[in-house]
């Protein structure tokens, strides 16, 4: 992009280059998230372990009823990350106490969840 840039640049002396502001927030969401290792993988593993488990969901919703299940981030949606990280420090007392009540052998997530 730049290249075309510089070749237009000949034709159009007075023109600028500007980054556009959804690419500024997803660099920015990304270096937050490399930032803080522990927090994605806090993000990473707490979405295994609901994905796909009606069973934990149900524990979920039985022990913290007022809580909403976790977010489930996707990375290409620049924002689902941070919002995750946000539920996480707001909600964490609650999905720490569900996910030490679950059995550590039932998948490596809940394992390494714990640990965390």
């Amino acid at each position: 992009m730049k290249k075309a840039g510089k070749a237009l640049k000949v034709l159009f002396p007075r023109m600028l280059h500007l980054t556009c502001t959804a690419h500024a927030v997803h660099r920015v969401a990304e270096e937050i998230r490399l930032v803080f290792p522990d927090v994605d993988e806090l993000v990473a593993h707490g979405k295994k372990v609901f994905l796909k488990s009606a069973s934990r969901v149900t524990k979920f919703r039985e022990m913290v009823p007022n809580v909403p299940l976790p977010p489930q981030p996707v990375l290409t949606r620049w924002g689902t990350w941070v919002n995750a990280a946000i539920y996480y420090a707001q909600h964490f007392e609650a999905v720490a106490s569900v996910v030490n009540a679950l059995d550590p052998t039932e998948a490596a997530s809940i394992a390494v969840m714990q640990e965390l």
